[in-house]
């Protein structure tokens, strides 16, 4: 292996936990001596997903934001209520945008080398990563790449499973300045669902449905269900339909980090990201980069950055998780009792 094959660092794939984590050291600059490889089979273009997340203040992506709203609704048949977020704000961030601006740092960034190749295989003890053309070797290897040997069975594990609408309606229906976070109006079916609307102003907004289920819908069963929502609860008027998205998280408290050996490091859903009792993500795997590059800069072991995934807070997703998945209580009056008896300000910490 020559030289030009070696590096301090290497970060498999280039999603949302690689990108994150490459821009952040490439911002660093105690760490521009660091050489590091940025690998992933292809270049992320366009809107393939949209983040949500709670914040206070201003955080290091305030300059793409597509929204923020500092107030939100949540209804169900028992309730409805409209709550002032501060000192949060609920913020929208597409892909597309994400991807832009941090690849553009990347790839400016003298340190940083970005490879199209696909990873065939990590050498957990050695930090050899095989791709496709050749191997490339690493002090350390962040993947975001699932690791093998994953068995659920012994731990809590739903799927939220979900389509959204980007829709565009000729008059104004909106109130843009809250977000609805949850509404449980829409027939449960046995599952636990419901609706969010994100109204990027008053005419256009993202309409979403999630469902906490292991049994997937097909892109007409979310459709379905979308439509009758706008019908029955935005505006019973004509609507664009502009985009259309669909996805599926997983919820468990499943310990990934378990995973992580010698030279390698999981990131992203990867390395337990995803909050087992809600689905947010993207939050979570800005912390977890932060934590990241504190350890490589103060020569702190990598295996403490994953403290804020486990603990108490994971006690707490589990019990969560465990309710939802039994369905001995209904979700909707989960969350009804929460946002009914509960400050906000608490119910976004746990959140």
């Amino acid at each position: 292996m020559n030289q030009d094959q070696k590096y301090d660092i290497i970060i498999v794939g280039a999603g949302g936990a690689g990108l994150s984590l490459a821009y952040a050291i490439a911002q660093e600059k105690s760490l521009v001596q660091k050489r590091v490889l940025l690998l992933d089979k292809s270049i992320k273009e366009g809107n393939d997903r949209t983040w949500c997340f709670w914040e206070n203040g201003i955080g290091t992506h305030e300059d793409i934001l597509t929204k923020s709203w500092d107030n939100v609704y949540f209804r169900s048949k028992s309730i409805s209520r409209r709550l002032k977020l501060a000192p949060y704000a609920y913020k929208m961030l597409r892909s597309n945008d994400f991807y832009q601006k941090t690849l553009t740092e990347i790839k400016q960034a003298k340190n940083i080398d970005f490879v199209l190749e696909e990873v065939l295989e990590i050498d957990a003890e050695s930090g050899i990563v095989k791709c496709s053309n050749q191997s490339y070797a690493a002090d350390v290897v962040f993947s975001s790449k699932m690791p093998s040997g994953i068995r659920f069975n012994k731990h809590l594990y739903t799927d939220q499973h979900f389509g959204g609408w980007f829709v565009a309606f000729e008059e104004d229906v909106f109130d843009d300045e809250a977000a609805t976070f949850m509404d449980f109006r829409i027939p449960q079916e046995d599952e636990h669902r419901f609706c969010y609307v994100l109204p990027l102003n008053k005419k256009e907004a993202l309409v979403e449905v999630a469902i906490f289920s292991n049994n997937h819908q097909n892109e007409n069963g979310y459709d379905g269900i979308l439509a009758q929502y706008i019908q029955n609860f935005v505006a019973n008027s004509d609507y664009r339909i502009l985009e259309k998205e669909y996805g599926v998280i997983p919820m468990t408290n499943y310990p990934f980090w378990k995973h992580n050996s010698g030279k390698l490091f999981h990131i992203g859903t990867a390395g337990g990201a995803v909050k087992p009792s809600s689905g947010f993500a993207f939050r979570r795997m800005q912390q977890h980069t932060k934590q990241i590059v504190d350890c490589l800069i103060n020569g702190k072991a990598l295996d403490t950055s994953y403290k804020i995934f486990k603990g108490r807070h994971l006690l707490y997703d589990s019990i969560m998780l465990h309710v939802l998945e039994e369905q001995k209580i209904p979700g909707e009056k989960v969350f009804s009792d929460l946002f009914e008896k509960t400050d906000v300000d608490v119910i976004l910490k746990f959140l």
